[in-house]
């Protein structure tokens, strides 16, 4: 399969902390329906170590507003305890496939050194290590600073619903990472 990505200029996350955990979708259903931008969207992610921390992530091309969705924000607001500052990533890798993934996992730290050259991907439809097919890949670094990594996973591995599911999530909190997964 093709994958299809460029124009890609920013990468926006939005973290949050709600009052209480999403758990009748409620949350998740504002963040899917008001969508705005060309890239298609992305579910609300949740906290694989606190269901109350959540985030949802958007990829802005040249034309596009970074500026935080007003109405999403306000109709939100019930249900958010906290906001967090919205932090911008300039893409190092942002490729996706033609048809939207069912499940996502995004990891999130403020630590390593991005001075060096940006690897290459050998195939990006397919992780180094399973025949799983990789729908969406994003991967970028903080914009003003040196240190820091965000890596979006999208595919279609229905053993993905089991939270946490392939993830090393013992160590993940004490290494800085914060790790979301959502679908």
């Amino acid at each position: 399969m093709a994958m299809i990505g460029g124009g890609i200029e920013i990468l926006v996350l939005q973290e949050f902390r709600l009052a209480k955990a999403d758990t009748d979708g409620a949350v998740a259903r504002i963040v899917s329906t008001s969508v705005r931008g060309l890239e298609p969207p992305v579910p609300l992610l949740t906290s694989i170590e606190d269901r109350r921390n959540v985030a949802v992530i958007r990829a802005l091309h040249a034309d596009e507003s970074s500026d935080p969705d007003g109405a999403q924000r306000t109709a939100l607001d019930p249900f958010v305890s906290s906001w967090g500052v919205p932090t911008e990533y300039s893409p190092r890798i942002s490729e996706r496939s033609e048809s939207p993934p069912s499940h996502y996992r995004l990891a999130v730290t403020e630590s390593g050194i991005n001075d060096l050259a940006p690897a290459s991907v050998a195939n990006p439809e397919r992780h180094p290590d399973t025949s799983e097919h990789l729908g969406l890949l994003w991967i970028g670094q903080p914009v003003g600073t040196h240190a820091g990594l965000l890596v979006l996973l999208g595919h279609d591995d229905p053993s993905a619903a089991k939270p946490g599911a392939g993830w090393p999530l013992p160590l993940s909190s004490r290494l800085g990472v914060r790790i979301y997964e959502g679908g």
